[in-house]
């Protein structure tokens, strides 16, 4: 299925793909937003942009010209524990946009005149996050549940922080996480491994290969009931809700993505059929499992009236009451393995999302279970273990729910309120 392959202290997870005709490479740093200063609060997200805007080889046109041009898509991605870059090419194309990539993430220009440009694109983006009701509010849930600790804190940054970031801070950041032992490369490809290995490390001999020590700190236990609201012109309320849930490293880790599933992951979920298609309250209801490695949540949100969002979260709360006191039946809890088991297996036939699954189990477990292994892992689960864990995490003493709409008048006490009489 794949091999690890240790190139000057960097990781090639390598895994080939007979007879594909298109391939996947990605670039994954062991670092993001987490690791950063509050005075800089966003410089990872910042220097992400600034790699793509050019590297001493190659422009930011070039870079994007000799991907595009080739028939291949570029992109990357800043998340709280990792940073990467990576591309979708054809398989003849593996070795040139690998060296492009690498070329990028380890010798970016950093030129001062893009990056004041850049600084603007950024701003762009911090207002697009905070105009839109949907992300504002998941940004205000994460407060509440990860209250003064970095994970809580907004990936992109803050506007008085992203004027603040110099060019000598960026290369700091970069110096500090971007170096070849902190680095994981996968190719999803049909390529010769040993060739794309050597170009690597071509690549990788003038790259920082020293050894990176920094220590991220754990989130403190939630221990209180958690309500934030917010006033804006809009003509939809948006309510999330959240508590705690298990890491990317907890064994419950599997129980947690079926609850997810029975809850709101699709359109068979209790949620969308008791909220929206029996209701009618909405137009859209969902849940999400969240990991990092050493925290987890599990939250659900839904955009609606704003004169239903007490009737949405009494039938909300009802089904999370029903998941805690009754076991899931044999075949519903069936459908939910066939369903994540082909959401899995289906996302692994796909090179991007093979490469994915490889390098976040990698980063986060630094072991990578075969498809088999998943697929035992999975069927083993049953309903008391999934009662177990329900019981466990929505307790509504330790609740977080945030909600943006257009009036909030009274809506934060009518959530406690309601909050306090499912408190048993």
């Amino acid at each position: 299925m794949f091999d690890v392959i240790d190139i000057g202290g960097a990781k090639l997870i390598f895994s080939r793909r007979n007879g594909f005709k298109t391939a996947s490479v990605g670039v994954f740093i062991n670092a993001g937003a987490r690791h950063e200063n509050k005075r800089i609060k966003g410089i990872a997200h910042f220097l992400e942009h600034m790699v793509f805007k050019g590297s001493k080889k190659y422009s930011y046109r070039a870079i994007k010209r000799q991907i595009e041009g080739r028939g291949g898509l570029l992109n990357g991605f800043t998340s709280q524990e990792t940073t990467a870059y990576y591309s979708q090419c054809l398989s003849k194309n593996v070795y040139k946009n690998m060296n492009i990539l690498l070329d990028m993430v380890f010798f970016p220009s950093l030129d001062p005149k893009e990056m004041r440009k850049e600084r603007n694109v950024v701003l762009e983006e911090v207002k697009m996050h905070n105009d839109l009701p949907s992300i504002r509010a998941g940004i205000l849930l994460d407060r509440l549940l990860w209250e003064g600790h970095p994970l809580g804190e907004e990936v992109i940054g803050y506007m008085d922080t992203i004027v603040n970031i110099k060019r000598e801070d960026l290369n700091q950041f970069r110096h500090k996480f971007y170096t070849s032992r902190n680095v994981i490369i996968v190719c999803v490809a049909d390529c010769d491994k040993d060739k794309l290995a050597d170009k690597i490390a071509d690549k990788l001999i003038k790259a920082n290969g020293r050894s990176v020590r920094f220590k991220t700190h754990p989130p403190l236990p939630l221990a209180r009931i958690g309500i934030s609201t917010e006033e804006k012109e809009i003509n939809q309320a948006h309510i999330c809700v959240g508590f705690r849930g298990p890491s990317y490293r907890s064994k419950e880790r599997f129980a947690a993505e079926l609850l997810h599933i029975v809850l709101g992951a699709n359109m068979s979920s209790r949620l969308f059929e008791e909220i929206r298609e029996k209701r009618g309250l909405c137009y859209d209801v969902s849940t999400e499992v969240r990991k990092f490695r050493d925290s987890g949540a599990f939250c659900i949100h839904a955009g609606l009236d704003a004169n239903n969002i007490i009737i949405a979260l009494k039938n909300i709360f009802k089904q999370i009451h029903l998941v805690k006191t009754k076991k899931i039946s044999a075949s519903e809890l069936n459908r939910a393995k066939d369903y994540i088991l082909g959401q899995i297996i289906m996302g692994m036939e796909k090179p991007e999302g093979r490469m994915f699954y490889l390098a976040d189990s990698y980063l986060a477990l630094r072991k990578i279970y075969t498809q088999e292994e998943l697929v035992s892992l999975i069927r083993k689960i049953n309903s008391k273990d999934i009662m177990l864990l329900a019981n466990r995490i929505f307790d509504f003493k330790k609740i977080c729910v945030s909600c943006v709409s257009g009036s909030v008048k009274n809506a934060e006490n009518k959530i406690k309120d309601l909050i306090n009489s499912n408190i048993s």
